[in-house]
């Protein structure tokens, strides 16, 4: 599970995907406590990134994808509009790139 980090009073942040270079499944990350989430998504060049959200009691495999939040091909920032117990980012297509996604939250202290 990604590790956070808390850079600010009321903010945090976590690194979903580092230097991906290839297909991977991601790994889930807790944002329970998360009351905004924002994903930041770079280094693509040819490549599909799946944000995934889960609302499972239970953290999902690493392996299920639950629901795909939105499909990304460019470098972008992202709102996520929900209010998931647990997020992921996903590379399902790959060609070239070093992909990165860190997810920035908004914490109530």
């Amino acid at each position: 599970m990604p590790t956070e980090t808390k850079i600010a009073r009321d903010r945090v942040q976590a690194t979903l995907l580092s230097a991906a270079t290839g297909t991977t499944n991601g790994q889930w990350h807790d944002v329970s406590r998360w009351d905004t989430i924002t994903v930041h998504v770079k280094g693509v060049t040819s490549a599909t990134v799946n944000i995934c959200a889960s609302c499972a009691p239970a953290q999902p495999a690493d392996s299920a994808d639950e629901y795909e939040v939105t499909p990304v091909t460019s470098d972008g920032i992202i709102d996520i509009t929900t209010r998931p117990k647990w997020l992921k980012v996903r590379v399902s297509v790959y060609a070239t790139g070093t992909i990165y996604a860190y997810a920035i939250g908004k914490i109530s202290n």
